[in-house]
């Protein structure tokens, strides 16, 4: 049945895409987090003057008027929400702007990339666009982007993100500015911008099991694939008596092959370059996820024995995020490759008594991990509709957005509520600790659930990590606090500590060089021109559909087939144009990160 259901899928999906007339953004191995974990590893600083002009760029914030309801729409790729903005956030947003926002999510609505292609084609993707900067070039020569430069002078926040902004200007070849990058960070370009004290990517188990099964130390993946199937045996079914499954897949952010598969590759120390190309951080080695007996092959072929074995969830070519990630906490997932799937045992005010997930380190594994970038992380950006009705508002809001209490807002952190300051550093609170799902909000933030109210932009302005005046010059990463480090201990991470010798996996990683980062750099993708976006369309169709009819094959033969037909029919897509384009790419990619790296 799985297998009919499947098939029914695909045939729809290759007709959709064919169906698309735009381009489809490379996997770049960027990944949207969950909502509630970038709220609690996040906090703000000095908003400074909201000012926000007419089109002159002269008045002052005063000048706004914002007698009449302004309600608008976000298009965002980051977010994992969709629909309109409510609870305690929804409040702040109505009392200091009466403003309303609907946010619309591709990645919730899952339809791909027709959302965007539909509402692109109407001449009006919405009031304020959050997606990747290729996707921001072409949106600029469909004329679907307002000019932000007559506003800037006024928005003091978003001044302080002109290296970032003016650099992409320059790539855009614009006289103005029409995007700004998101996530900029002033720290150090070497350092891993990880996850607090976690990496961004690796292999996390859900650590009672881990701990029952002995707490085995792994030497390849192998041993990781093994110790799964041995903790499935021991663990069938949650303590609410729900089917647990060593992995679980979701088809939500796949691009062009199965993501679950490909996120295998920063387990040995590459990262996503172009299309299909991932490479080291030096450039020093580049590889084709379609090459014969890649790791991703080789993932896709774990993936589809554990599925033939019974150790595989047969719900993971229809469920969405959503639904992996309620399960990962429910405990009916025991593998997670990142620390927001699921809950992790150390992020700030984790319940021991709920499933959570820890790292556990493999000898023969080398993670690579992003860098911090001034020019900002994960290639996305924001920018403003061209046909939005208050674009001076909107600016204002995106100024307070980039804010430090902007940023504070953005990740839960409200100073006498979920914080307060203790002799000059932020601690926080028994109700900022609480992460319970049926927290309220109190009155004075108009009560409700909290995690209903929460931010759900998904996606900042200002990296978290980055000092923020305003909590003493500490960073918004709340598990960075000095005072989390000192108190935030449970019996969880005690136990890791116990284990591994250090407090942290990213101390582990560093400690034993086992951890490389892929510098910031300025380069952005140029987006694809009309035959390579088909090209890229169809060939995106043909192997993620093939991933996925892979991992449910009934056989080692069926298997084997389906990739050997798959690549059967790559010339007919154009695949050799594609690789020779995207190419072009990765060797400029190179030559930017040399240039960061002094070489």
């Amino acid at each position: 049945m799985i297998k009919k259901w499947v098939s029914w899928f695909i045939a729809l999906a290759m007709i959709l895409s064919l169906a698309g007339c735009g381009a489809v953004p490379s996997d770049s191995g960027a990944k949207p987090a969950d909502t509630k974990n970038e709220a609690e590893e996040q906090a703000p600083a000095d908003e400074g003057e909201e000012a926000a002009p007419e089109d002159s760029g002269e008045e002052e914030a005063a000048g706004i008027s914002h007698d009449e309801e302004y309600d608008i729409e976000m298009f965002n790729t980051y977010a994992n929400y969709m629909g309109d903005t409510t609870g305690w956030y929804a409040k702040i947003l109505l009392d200091k702007f009466n403003m309303k926002m609907n946010i619309i999510a591709p990645n919730v609505a899952g339809t791909g990339d027709q959302l965007y292609q539909t509402r692109s084609a109407a001449g009006n993707l919405g009031d304020i666009i959050v997606q990747t900067k290729a996707r921001m070039i072409d949106c600029y020569t469909a004329g679907l982007l307002g000019s932000m430069s007559p506003y800037l002078p006024n928005c003091p926040n978003l001044q302080k993100l002109s290296f970032a902004y003016e650099a992409f200007r320059e790539s855009m070849g614009t006289d103005e500015v029409y995007a700004i990058p998101g996530r900029v960070s002033n720290n150090d370009a070497s350092k891993a911008a990880g996850r607090g004290v976690n990496v961004e990517a690796g292999t996390f188990l859900r650590w009672d099991a881990y701990l029952a099964a002995g707490a085995p130390k792994l030497a390849t993946l192998d041993d990781l694939v093994k110790l799964l199937y041995q903790m499935q045996d021991d663990n069938p079914t949650t303590d609410a008596g729900e089917k647990v499954y060593a992995f679980s897949l979701f088809g939500d952010w796949d691009g062009s092959t199965v993501r679950g598969s490909r996120e295998m590759m920063y387990l040995y120390g590459y990262s996503g370059a172009q299309g299909y190309y991932w490479m080291t951080p030096d450039g020093s080695d580049v590889i084709n996820l379609i090459d014969d007996d890649s790791l991703y092959y080789q993932w896709l072929k774990i993936y589809n024995k554990a599925y033939r074995d019974g150790y595989l969830d047969p719900d993971s070519a229809t469920q969405p995020w959503d639904t992996i990630n309620t399960k990962a906490k429910d405990g009916r997932v025991l593998f997670s490759w990142w620390t927001f799937l699921g809950r992790n045992i150390y992020s700030t005010g984790y319940d021991p008594s709920t499933y959570g997930f820890g790292y556990v380190p493999t000898d023969d594994s080398l993670i690579c991990n992003a860098g911090y970038n001034k020019y900002g992380a994960e290639g996305n950006a924001f920018a403003i509709g061209s046909g939005a009705k208050y674009p001076d508002r909107l600016m204002e809001f995106l100024d307070f957005y980039a804010s430090e209490e902007g940023l504070l807002y953005n990740s839960g952190l409200i100073e006498g509520i979920s914080y307060e300051m203790v002799d000059g550093h932020p601690v926080l609170t028994e109700f900022g600790l609480n992460t319970s799902s049926d927290k309220v909000a109190p009155d004075e933030l108009g009560g409700g659930k909290w995690d209903d109210g929460t931010c759900k932009i998904n996606y900042p302005l200002v990296h978290s990590d980055d000092p923020n005046s305003l909590l003493g010059g500490e960073p918004t990463t709340t598990s960075l606090w000095k005072s989390t480090l000192e108190n935030g201990r449970n019996d969880y991470t005690n136990k890791w500590e116990e284990l591994y010798g250090v407090y942290s996996p990213l101390e582990y990683l560093e400690s034993r060089n086992q951890l490389t980062v892929a510098p910031g750099i300025d380069y952005a993708s140029p987006a694809d021109p009309s035959d390579i976006s088909t090209i890229r369309a169809q060939l995106s169709t043909l192997t993620k559909n093939a991933g996925w009819q892979m991992i449910y094959a009934e056989s080692d033969e069926e298997f084997e087939k389906i990739w050997a037909d798959m690549k059967a029919q790559l010339d007919d897509f154009g695949w050799q144009e594609l690789c020779d384009y995207d190419m072009a790419i990765v060797n400029d990619m190179i030559a930017a990160r040399k240039k960061v790296l002094g070489e």
